[in-house]
């Protein structure tokens, strides 16, 4: 009985941690599709397909962001490590090359803005991180922006 009454506690806390993780990413989606529509972006909601050890199998929200022939993509990737409640990127596409990463902790949504020629993606949280915010965000989307049309 114990054993069943485990497994079954271990599900249910899997399952809590698995919706927390989702409506934290849901929000987080929603604020900055407002932010980028307010911002003239064109934005679309889709799903990644995540696989986690811990979570199991599921579909968390990302979001595609459009302006001209400029591309972006919110995209989750782990619902923790070390330190954080979870970690998102947000790059430019179909390159790769300018990335934000945000990182949750107690104090909400932390960014961290990575550019060609900034540190590697194992130096970005020594980088000083600067609340997410709509001026952050603004930011960040700008700096993309050149960065997109001084490429080749």
């Amino acid at each position: 009985m114990a054993t069943a009454e485990t497994s079954t506690n271990q599900a249910e806390d899997k399952e809590k941690l698995r919706e927390e993780w989702l409506e934290r990413l849901s929000d987080l989606v929603e604020t900055v599709r407002g932010w980028a529509q307010d911002l003239d972006w064109s934005t679309r909601r889709i799903e990644k397909k995540m696989e986690d050890s811990e979570l199991g199998t599921y579909k968390a929200p990302a979001l595609l962001l459009q302006k001209e022939t400029v591309r972006a993509l919110l995209e989750p990737i782990a619902h923790s490590a070390p330190g954080v409640a979870g970690i998102v990127d947000f790059y430019l596409m179909p390159a790769f090359d300018d990335i934000a990463r945000l990182f949750f902790s107690d104090d909400g949504w932390q960014l961290y803005h990575e550019f060609p020629g900034a540190p590697t993606a194992a130096d970005l949280r020594k980088a000083e991180p600067r609340p997410l915010s709509k001026e952050t965000f603004q930011s960040v989307l700008e700096a993309m922006t050149r960065n997109a049309e001084s490429s080749p």
